[in-house]
């Protein structure tokens, strides 16, 4: 997919008379000479299925003191009460909104957008908890669902490293060698946690590893928005809670998807990564 570098790219940003400035699609990475990465997870669920978690996956971050982004589908917190009591008072786990039930909701009405958000919202909230950004189920977008996100104070965010880990027939080393040598300065990578990646929990020290040998330093997905001033929404949700500092300076440059007329598909996460 064909990406836009932006500088001043107004996401989420307050705006005289209440209005909100969208950017032209969802965050993919920050543009940024740190090397600096944000290690994200999808925990998706359905209305039906509320899938697992990855317990070992889990034990690594904590073990690694590593700052993770979990991005959380409504659902998936209500088959999960205790695990979601456990996260939302992990200081290491910063959480995201992933829909409530994972919809194609680049295809919904406005309306269902909403209740979407509202529902997953109300989840969290039970637990004193809001979502920092929001990733799109399956990676789709449009330009409805980013403006109405925004309505929420939710910045659309996707990814620019694929782990391919719900995925079969994705190897540990496979997996590793496209982590490790695809991860830029600024990069947000995707994996899963919720019993869907097949080799992850293998994989995933290994490419701790290799990151930290190649010297990048793990963030959470606000933080990365720390090497240039932060949108307020993003920074007043974050693990820290702390208030931004210099809101009306400009923000960071940053990678985001091309501006269409209709819903896309951005990398697929659940495809395996091309053979090194």
């Amino acid at each position: 997919m064909f990406t836009l570098l932006m500088a001043l790219v107004g996401v989420l940003a307050a705006m005289p008379g209440g209005a909100v400035a969208v950017s032209a699609g969802p965050v993919r990475r920050i543009e940024t000479e740190e090397r600096v990465v944000a290690i994200t997870f999808d925990a998706c669920a359905t209305k039906t299925r509320g899938y697992t978690f990855d317990r070992a996956i889990y034990d690594i971050i904590k073990r690694e003191g590593l700052r993770a982004t979990v991005f959380l589908s409504g659902s998936w917190i209500d088959f999960h009460p205790d695990i979601m009591r456990e996260l939302a008072t992990d200081s290491r786990v910063e959480l995201g909104d992933h829909s409530y039930d994972h919809p194609h909701m680049a295809s919904l009405p406005r309306a269902r957008i909403l209740a979407q958000f509202d529902q997953t919202e109300a989840a969290f909230a039970r637990y004193g908890r809001r979502a920092i950004a929001f990733r799109p189920p399956y990676g789709e977008w449009s330009p409805q669902l980013i403006r109405t996100a925004a309505e929420r104070q939710l910045l659309t965010v996707t990814w620019d490293v694929v782990s391919g880990d719900p995925s079969e027939g994705v190897s540990v080393e496979s997996m590793v060698q496209t982590v490790v040598s695809g991860t830029r300065p600024g990069s947000i990578v995707i994996f899963h946690i919720n019993g869907r990646g097949w080799n992850t929990g293998q994989a995933f020290p290994l490419i701790l590893k290799g990151l930290r040998e190649r010297g990048f330093q793990f963030v959470f997905l606000s933080e990365l928005f720390a090497y240039g001033p932060r949108p307020p929404n993003l920074l007043a949700n974050s693990a820290s809670g702390k208030q931004p500092r210099g809101s009306s300076a400009p923000l960071p440059q940053m990678t985001v998807g091309h501006p269409i007329l209709l819903p896309i598909i951005t990398d697929n996460p659940y495809a395996a990564p091309p053979a090194p």
